[in-house]
């Protein structure tokens, strides 16, 4: 059997951090929303007969091979694959094949859709139903298994559902508001919306680990933002419900100047440079994607600005990322039999 598996990575609009466990659990909930891009993470699964295991990541350049599951490796590059085909051991040898088409450390929930698209291709493979909402969870719980440091969910919703999710969490888990294209004039949003790399990739799972702790440590600054930031994210849903794009640009702007005071990584230099440089040029909004540090960004600008905006944050050494909204999600096509 083999079978292709490919996610979408998505673009955070506001609310990262407040998905992650258990840190929603002690602000009565957290909400997140989210967009998903035709940027994907891709799988290949080959099963054979020999029970040879054979990982490798085309974007990492790593490759392993074994025949035994207990040998694949648990952390490092391949730690996440190994991870997974344990929790979900296929019948017989395996070959994966893995490639992030986002730039590493973009900020766009590679990691989270590539574990996605696994567990759909492993599933598929052995026979096996799980609901999204379990898939979503141990998913988060492999990721944290291997980050060492809580993982959130928002990437994984979407990459399992696609399309822009407005999303809770709490104690009963997670529930999700989606939309496509039929459902809200979306072609408005994507044409203001810039998606640019800084050239400078990172990891999230430090600045959120920060910043939660000092949270659970009962930092009544960092409580007060995080909330700040849960306020803003709902009030930009309402704005999304009612597509009234005139007053997205503002609210983000105003979600990016709290997310960035929560911890000293979030912004840097580069990152303000850039961000200057595209308010400059008309952007009403600018904000990193993921937890910050680095990575991609997007910025909010009218129709009319968009080309003056991507000069600008060409000139300052970004680099325009070409792309559009996703309203599959996981994408499973089985090839052939061998």
């Amino acid at each position: 059997m083999r079978i292709e598996v490919s996610a979408p990575n998505r673009i955070d609009i506001a609310g990262g951090t407040t998905d992650l466990y258990p840190l929603y659990l002690l602000m009565d909930g957290g909400f997140t929303v989210n967009v998903a891009v035709n940027v994907p993470s891709k799988v290949i699964l080959t099963t054979n007969d020999d029970s040879v295991f054979s990982l490798c990541s085309e974007d990492l350049g790593r490759s392993f091979e074994c025949n035994c599951l207990e040998n694949l490796p648990m952390k490092g590059p391949l730690g996440l694959l190994g991870l997974t085909l344990k929790q979900f051991p296929p019948p017989k040898g395996l070959s994966v094949t893995t490639n992030n088409t986002a730039p590493a450390g973009s900020g766009l929930g590679a990691s989270s859709a590539l574990t996605i698209a696994l567990i759909c291709g492993l599933l598929k493979i052995r026979g096996q139903h799980l609901s999204f909402a379990e898939i979503v969870g141990v998913a988060a719980d492999i990721e944290t298994a291997l980050l060492g440091v809580p993982a959130g969910k928002q990437d994984h919703i979407a990459a399992l559902y696609g399309g822009l999710s407005l999303i809770s969490f709490g104690i009963d888990g997670y529930r999700r508001t989606g939309f496509d294209s039929a459902d809200l004039n979306l072609d408005t949003l994507r044409d203001m919306m810039v998606l640019s790399y800084t050239g400078a990739g990172r990891f999230s799972g430090m600045n959120n680990w920060e910043i939660t702790k000092k949270f659970i440590d009962g930092n009544q600054e960092t409580r007060s933002k995080l909330l700040e930031i849960k306020r803003i994210t709902i009030d930009i849903s309402k704005v999304i419900e009612t597509s009234n794009w005139g007053a997205l640009g503002a609210l983000v702007n105003q979600e990016w100047i709290v997310r960035r005071s929560l911890a000293a990584g979030v912004s840097n230099p580069t990152i303000d440079s850039m961000i200057s440089a595209a308010s400059h040029a008309g952007a009403i909004a600018s904000k990193v994607c993921g937890a910050g540090g680095g990575g991609c960004m997007i910025s909010l600008a009218p129709p009319s600005s968009r080309s003056a905006v991507e000069e600008a944050l060409s000139n300052q050494g970004a680099t325009i990322m070409d792309y559009d909204f996703d309203f599959m999600g996981a994408k499973i096509i089985e090839l052939d039999e061998v």
